[in-house]
């Protein structure tokens, strides 16, 4: 039975955007209906007491209420909690004459003397310009103020004309993370203040970062060249360095010059120069530096990069820093050999820190493992990591593993037995009972008994139990969701048991929800203020629950506007992939909504195409933004380039359009992509391809591996974003087609990958 909420947002996805406004106002009082208290209506003041003084002045703010506002703000000061009395404070001291707000922002950092009270304060202090009030209310802080709190101070400083305060702005700069607040500061004060604080090196190492900042490293090579040359001895001068500068100083040794060598021979010369004292960064840095310069420059199969990268590893100060090391030797070996990298594995994977780290390395090794056809590879790699790399790695390498074998690719006798007796003995608990027809079929085969009552096969060949449980791990809940779903194709999982458990996932541990943000969300909802809700999410995610988020995804994409809209999917799609709780299908529904609805049946039937595999080509492209535009030049929800679109109006007859109209978006990529499944023999994954990467490379993938079924022809893909691009729309299709059309998963992977074999 579907929740009220549900139920409005499975018939709002029907109606055209011109009622949904109306439909809306409807929805609203219905969910007011449900929320009654003995009897009677609770009204949005009833629910939240104490605390909606702030929501009514918003509410009012909305209006152009000015002074209901105020009168509101203030009484929330007086009456609500803590956490609102502040958030009207911070209100408050947005309205009237400048000593008004100064006078606001006071009281709220005398009643809640914290660094966001503060930097209020300190705001309004600087539009006043009373700049000897911000250096007395900065002057003694025990905490790390945020960047925007210190350029406060910093310009307080320069207009009171204070005496020693140079080693606060060369802290900032050389010792803090540069953003925007340290190039304006640079930029109001380098003709005049700096050059009488600083010395003429401190100003070009300011130069140096605020360059590596903006990405210009031939800027910043130029500058810090000169500074080298200026040293007596440079090596000195480099050890001496904080971390921030440090890090920006390796990068522009990376990206600012190709001299490589000569520079990361200067760089491990200087280890030389670290004394007992000197903190442990700076050890780290050196090797890790030189070592991708030595990588860049010596080529591939050079030791001295490897063992620079070995001594950082050794040394790194953090786990993060011992990552990053490892990464690069990895991926460095990988550039050698396959070998060199499953030998590094064997020494160091299991001392990985943070498996997600890697996942982009493991990615890079199945294609290397595939473009070779070391397809043997793919097991060895995986009995190599199945303990410590990521799920999503795991399900990757389990399902392609099983592949590999059922297709006769892979001889397993060239691996210990030991090898494919763990594998089957520890594959996990297959979660629901297999089908009723691969049930029989394994009863069928000569010496073999029908699976136990968990779905698990007891008695089959060794091979066919390891094939099987490969796939089992790849549906492990935490799992690739792509792999998940071609692996219970492969499983054989009936209907029912992938309803059951695909939505499955891995949940956050330790996780403590805010309940004065999920409060604050919840007052956006119940009084009607959608527009403060995605910010707060985005700024908040980390402290709010699955179950809050579903609200207000749900509150959002019932809202009936294109934007609150989109945004209700975004968050919910990145909602789920962090849960405190196991997902379940009403929150996919959130994640995969059918916005544009009326238009995406009319192209589906004009162009004979399911509408699930539509919305699965729009949510992949452009995620409902009909505006967007791609760094390339794609326009629009099912993202057109111009020429492309040029080339579709003229077989259309069309002379004027607009792109970022959804209903001739939506008609052009449609055409487009039907247009490409006729040229390409009714393969709809291959004209999913050729949508991303063009009709030519994809017939040239075709005919180097003319035998390989079309999920193994996707990890050969050279191009990255196209092997995503595939994998995203056969997982969105599928959950489409099952969430919203009475189709099975496994029919939709079927039609999209499968149409024209077995699989």
């Amino acid at each position: 039975m579907l929740l009220p909420e549900q139920f409005l947002l499975f018939h709002l996805s029907k109606m055209p955007m011109t009622h949904k406004r109306y439909f809306m106002l409807a929805s609203f009082f219905i969910l007011l209906l449900v929320s009654c208290k003995d009897g009677g209506v609770m009204s949005a003041q009833e629910q939240f007491g104490k605390n909606s003084w702030y929501f009514m002045a918003l509410n009012s703010i909305q209006s152009g209420a000015e002074e209901d506002a105020i009168g509101y703000l203030k009484q929330g000061i007086k009456k609500s909690d803590d956490y609102f009395a502040k958030k009207c404070f911070e209100e408050l001291s947005r309205f009237g004459s400048a000593s008004d707000r100064v006078s606001t922002a006071q009281e709220m950092y005398k009643r809640f003397p914290d660094i966001d009270s503060l930097l209020r304060l300190v705001q309004e202090l600087s539009n006043g310009k009373d700049f000897s009030q911000i250096v007395s209310l900065t002057a003694n802080s025990k905490e790390s103020f945020p960047p925007e709190l210190t350029y406060h101070r910093l310009v307080a400083l320069a207009n009171e004309k204070k005496q020693g305060f140079a080693g606060e702005i060369e802290d900032w700069f050389i010792y803090e993370p540069i953003t925007d607040y340290h190039q304006q500061y640079f930029d109001s004060y380098k003709e005049t203040l700096l050059p009488s604080l600083l010395s003429k090196e401190t100003i070009q190492c300011i130069k140096i970062r605020l360059s590596v900042y903006i990405r210009d490293y031939r800027e910043a090579f130029s500058i810090l060249a000169g500074v080298l040359q200026g040293q007596r001895n440079p090596s000195e001068w480099l050890v001496l360095q904080s971390q921030e500068m440090f890090s920006d100083i390796g990068k522009t040794f990376l990206y600012g010059t190709s001299n490589f060598i000569d520079i990361a021979q200067f760089m491990e010369s200087s280890v030389k120069n670290v004394k007992e004292d000197t903190p442990d960064y700076v050890h780290f840095y050196l090797y890790f530096y030189a070592g991708r310069l030595y990588d860049k420059g010596l080529g591939t199969g050079n030791k001295k990069a490897s063992d620079m990268f070995l001594a950082a590893m050794e040394l790194a100060p953090t786990a993060a820093n011992y990552d990053n090391a490892l990464w690069y030797y990895l991926s460095l070996q990988l550039k050698i050999s396959i070998a060199a990298a499953e030998d590094a594995l064997k020494k160091y994977g299991s001392t990985i820190h943070d498996p997600w780290y890697y996942s982009d390395f493991f990615e890079t090794m199945m294609l290397r493992y595939f473009t070779e056809g070391d397809w043997s590879g793919v097991l060895r790699c995986f009995s190599l990591i199945k303990n410590y790399a990521d799920m999503e790695t795991i399900s990757r390498y389990a399902y392609l593993g099983g592949r590999l074998v059922q297709q006769e690719l892979i001889d397993l006798d060239e691996f210990p037995l030991s090898f494919l007796e763990g594998v089957v003995g520890n594959k996990g608990k297959v979660p629901v009972q297999a089908s009723e027809r691969n049930k029989s079929a394994e009863a069928s085969r000569e010496g073999e008994s029908e699976t136990d009552s968990s779905g698990n096969n007891s008695e089959l060949p060794l091979r066919d139990a390891f094939v099987q449980a490969l796939f089992t791990i790849a549906y492990e809940a935490g799992g690739d969701l792509y792999y998940r779903l071609l692996a219970a194709r492969q499983l054989d999982y009936s209907p029912s048991v992938v309803d059951q458990s695909l939505y499955q996932t891995k949940v956050l541990e330790d996780f403590t929800p805010d309940p004065n943000i999920e409060t604050l969300l919840q007052g956006y909802m119940v009084f009607d203020l959608p527009e403060f809700i995605y910010e707060t999410w985005r700024e908040n995610s980390h402290v709010i629950s699955l179950e809050m988020a579903q609200k207000i995804s749900s509150f959002l994409s019932l809202s009936g506007v294109e934007v609150f809209a989109a945004q209700g999917l975004l968050l919910m799609s990145n909602a789920i992939f962090q849960p405190d709780t196991q997902t379940t299908e009403e929150m996919y529904r959130l994640a995969y909504p059918r916005l544009f609805s009326h238009e995406v049946a009319a192209a589906a039937d004009e162009y004979e195409l399911s509408e699930y595999l539509i919305y699965a080509l729009i949510r992949s492209e452009s995620f409902f933004d009909p505006d967007i535009e791609s760094y390339a030049g794609a326009i629009g929800l099912a993202q057109l380039m111009p020429s492309t679109a040029g080339d579709i109006a003229r077989k259309l007859k069309i002379k004027e359009y607009d792109l970022t109209d959804p209903q001739t978006n939506i008609n052009f990529g449609c055409f487009y992509l039907a247009e490409l499944i006729g040229r390409l023999d009714d393969s709809i994954i291959e004209a999913l391809y050729s949508y991303n990467a063009g009709i030519t490379n994809v017939r040239n993938w075709r005919r180097i591996f003319p035998d390989l079924p079309e999920d193994l022809i996707l990890e050969l893909i050279p191009f990255t974003e196209t092997r995503n691009y595939g994998k995203k729309i056969v997982s969105s299709a599928a959950v489409y087609g099952n969430l919203y059309y009475g189709k099975s998963h496994n029919e939709v992977v079927d039609e999209i990958m499968f149409s024209d074999d077995e699989g």
